[in-house]
């Protein structure tokens, strides 16, 4: 049966160890980053409500302040549109007065 044979840390010259710890390391910090990522994604996710919800208490304590503020007219519900970025317009000369 063939063994598989993995490269020693300890064998190689000096430019052959030094990758491969570099390797090692950077290998090691992308799966430590990735993990610590994944598990602070889901624990937060499973803390913070999802967007668009509320919790039950606090729907029962804002239902009088949401059903005035749905009745009252004036500021719209929903978010404008951002304008578009594009090129700045030229600033505006002001209109030159008249010096007697």
């Amino acid at each position: 049966m063939a063994k598989l044979k993995l490269p020693a840390f300890n064998e190689g010259s000096l430019l052959q160890r030094t990758l491969l710890y570099v390797g090692t390391f950077v290998v090691g910090s992308i799966g430590f980053v990735a993990l610590a990522s994944l598990l602070v994604v889901t624990i937060a996710k499973s803390v913070l409500p999802a967007r668009g919800e509320s919790s039950e208490a606090s729907e029962s304590s804002s239902d009088k302040p949401a059903e005035v503020a749905a009745a009252t007219p004036g500021k719209p519900t929903t978010k404008l549109p951002r304008p578009k970025r594009g090129k700045a317009a030229a600033p505006a000369e002001p209109p030159a007065e008249a010096t007697p």
